[in-house]
């Protein structure tokens, strides 16, 4: 035999055996576990912080939009009780004042009988 191939069939596969673990090795280190510190609860934690200015801007626009409202319900209140006055007034004190009032406010672009007994009947209250 050729004295220039010493190794033979056994030794060939144990190096073969070392080089395939340490190959294996090499790929389930680098691929699967490519770092030890996760990345994902920081972004996560961003994220989250986030949403949380989110909702606490939209609850502070609620509650501006509740005031509004509220403010305008108060004014629109504030308008009919003077209105309700107003009328009572001219009911006591001013009758033909009332009528002309009661007679503007049933003037309409059709006029109908319907419309004139309606308005006959608010006068005689």
């Amino acid at each position: 035999m050729d004295d220039t191939h010493k190794f033979g069939g056994r030794t060939i596969a144990i190096i073969a055996f070392i080089l395939g673990a340490a190959l294996y090795q090499l790929f389930f280190w680098t691929l699967i576990h490519p770092t030890d510190t996760p990345l994902e609860p920081i972004t996560i934690e961003c994220k989250a912080d986030s949403l949380q200015n989110i909702i606490g801007n939209l609850q502070t626009d609620i509650k501006m939009l509740e005031d509004g409202f509220d403010s305008r319900e108060h004014r629109y209140e504030d308008v009919l009780l003077d209105y309700e006055i107003g009328l009572s007034y001219l009911k006591d004190y001013h009758p033909t004042a009332y009528k002309d009032f009661h007679r503007i406010v049933g003037m309409r672009e059709r006029y109908s009988h319907e419309l004139e007994r309606e308005n006959i009947k608010h006068l005689k209250l």
